[in-house]
């Protein structure tokens, strides 16, 4: 017996990612061009987190096409796993990109490279516009997946991470401190690595079946015992399939021999989690105390 509430990428947050990826992909290349141009390692490692947001974009749009096909008989729970392994995929791209990066800072210290630093503040003031434009954009268009929250919070952190560039190119203009420039993208380095340790520890706990960040699981088990007719409730599993669509399943002891009414408690219960924001609910009615260990 079962409630079922699927809960696809909607037309506005398709729009949104489609715009989103388009804006940074511009933004990617300009900036690429710029930091070689203008000697700007900083600016070099934030496009490295830039075209990590457009890897994340452009996957979401991908995982969002997989996730509304149907189940099939290969497939019967569809394919909405994809969302978190395309996550897991990423953090570990962008955990590599950081390393890449730090070891090309201590390099950079000590040296007597030339930074444009008029050119990387102009650049950097672009990429906080698009950037900080596309996280707003992305996070007003409703998705819930765990591929769009990670690309809202890739666009946030690129944001941050735009901003240190141009306090560093703003450094550059009037300091002329060449530590100024491997400094700062030391601490773009942090942000990209804190995101990808956010975004992979999120797709593990969805690949490994763990129970959501925020979610009680005593309440949800005191919801299912509110019912008068229900005297235990046992095998309760809570797990996300995508990062936002939640399943429960549970045993329930039902104080009944008639099955409408058993029927009933499970409607009613199943109404109940759905409310609490549970989108696939899976409730099996039994009439007499469960004697299998772990129940």
């Amino acid at each position: 017996m079962s409630s079922h509430d699927h809960d696809h990428p909607n037309s506005s947050a398709r729009g949104a990612l489609f715009g989103a990826t388009a804006a940074n992909t511009v933004l990617l290349v300009v900036q690429v061009v710029g930091a070689l141009a203008f000697g700007s390692l900083a600016l070099l490692a934030d496009s490295v987190h830039q075209a990590s947001d457009v890897a994340s974009l452009l996957m979401a749009v991908g995982v969002a096409a997989l996730v509304a096909r149907p189940s099939s008989r290969q497939f019967t729970f569809g394919f909405r796993r994809a969302d978190a392994l395309g996550g897991l995929l990423h953090a570990v791209l962008l955990m590599a990109g950081a390393v890449l990066i730090v070891v090309s800072a201590v390099g950079r210290f000590g040296d007597d490279a030339t930074v444009d630093g008029a050119g990387v503040a102009i650049l950097a003031s672009i990429g906080v516009v698009v950037n900080a434009g596309s996280a707003k954009w992305l996070h007003g268009s409703g998705g819930r997946s765990l591929n769009m929250q990670g690309a809202v919070l890739h666009l946030v952190a690129d944001t941050l991470g735009s901003v240190v560039v141009l306090v560093s190119g703003l450094l550059v203009v009037t300091t002329d401190a060449g530590w100024v420039d491997p400094a700062a993208s030391l601490v773009v380095t942090v942000l990209i690595a804190a995101s990808a340790i956010r975004l992979g520890s999120a797709a593990l706990r969805v690949l490994l079946d763990g129970v959501p960040p925020g979610v009680d699981m005593e309440e949800l088990r005191e919801v299912l015992l509110g019912d008068e007719l229900v005297s235990d409730a046992h095998h309760l599993h809570l797990r996300a399939l995508d990062g936002a669509t939640l399943s429960l399943t549970a045993h329930l002891l039902i104080e009944t021999d008639q099955l409408h009414d058993a029927e009933m408690v499970v409607r009613r219960l199943s109404d109940a989690l759905s409310n609490e924001g549970i989108d696939h609910v899976t409730l099996q009615a039994e009439c007499h105390p469960c004697d299998e260990p772990g129940c």
